[in-house]
């Protein structure tokens, strides 16, 4: 029996210090979220609507977790090249994207060679709020509204451009599915950004711009551009005398963009937690609220699974709105 208990010993001292050493692991794993910067990535050019959007919320992000939230501009291919870049992240959190309608539906409905997969790829976690479109011109195109602009247009065929921030864009589906409805031709003119089309349409080098209402609208209300009219089926509070669209002569034109934040499928559950409650509160912000509004956009947060079942009822919309006007983008 004796010779047993050296060896009961060392085996019970063996098994502490395995225990210790194995309890010590899990709690250096389970540093707390975030413990570094994280980056937030916009596919677009800086100055645009989605990037002043972005921003505001990066800014109310870094104060909710404590760490910088750091921006970073990925512009080109509709949004896809930045979209692509969150989607082959690290599952751990640390990078968000800045997801539009574009990014999220449209590009997936009209790219076949798209290098990721919205709903494999990515992962909902707070919608922000809506921006609606609208359709602006150059002062110098004899129109001062939608019904004169279809006519000048008419009869000026092969003379019209329109300018976006991408091909395949939802603002570049607007202006196809526009001239479709109205009967007139447009070519479309895509940029990497709607702030470099809004800078050719005010050196008149294109006729007409679609963008987020958010992006124009101090030209707006100075005069310097002439507004046609808001896609959304209401007029909105920031611009009350610009007509809608479908008010105008085109009553089935209906749409909106929205902008939300998304991050790499595959994170933990207590990290999408944290990023939905950090997002939240910072669309929730009075300061945020205020803001959106003054950009023309709708405030409208939604938590993750309400944002989850909202984009994936927005790719049948979309799908039906393309098919609807014959159109291929790619």
């Amino acid at each position: 029996m004796s010779t047993r208990h050296p060896l009961t010993r060392r085996a019970l001292l063996a098994a502490a210090l395995s225990t210790l050493a194995c309890g010590g692991t899990p709690a250096l794993a389970q540093a707390p979220f975030p413990d570094r910067p994280l980056k937030l990535v916009i596919g677009f050019a800086p100055g645009g609507s989605t990037d002043v959007v972005g921003r505001l919320i990066a800014q109310k992000m870094s104060v909710e977790l404590g760490k910088p939230v750091v921006v970073i501009n990925r512009p080109g291919a509709s949004g896809a090249i930045g979209t692509t870049e969150v989607a082959r992240a690290e599952p751990d959190g640390y990078t968000v994207l800045v997801n539009i309608v574009t990014t999220a539906v449209i590009n997936p409905l009209t790219q076949k060679n798209l290098q990721y997969d919205p709903v494999k790829d990515l992962q909902p976690v707070a919608m922000v709020g809506k921006l609606p479109n609208v359709i602006i011109l150059n002062k110098n195109v004899p129109a001062r509204n939608l019904q004169e602009f279809i006519a000048w247009a008419k009869a000026n065929p092969g003379k019209v451009t329109f300018g976006t921030g991408g091909a395949g864009g939802v603002q570049h589906l607007s202006g196809e599915l526009l001239a479709k409805m109205a009967g007139i031709q447009m070519t479309h003119v895509p940029y990497k950004g709607a702030a470099p089309a809004i800078q050719d349409l005010l050196a008149g080098n294109i006729t007409a711009v679609f963008d987020n209402v958010t992006g124009p609208i101090s030209l707006i209300k100075a005069g310097q551009v002439t507004a046609l009219g808001v896609t959304t089926e209401e007029r909105i509070a920031v611009l009350p005398d610009v007509p809608t669209i479908a008010e105008s002569g085109l009553p089935a034109f209906k749409n909106s963009s929205w902008i939300s934040i998304f991050t790499r499928a595959g994170v933990p559950p207590a990290v999408l937690a944290r990023l939905e409650s950090a997002v939240l509160a910072a669309a929730r912000d009075p300061e945020t609220v205020a803001k959106l509004k003054e950009l023309g956009a709708v405030p409208s947060p939604m938590n993750t699974a309400e944002l989850d079942r909202f984009w994936r009822s927005e790719f049948t919309y979309w799908r039906d709105a393309i098919k609807a006007a014959n159109l291929s983008l790619e």
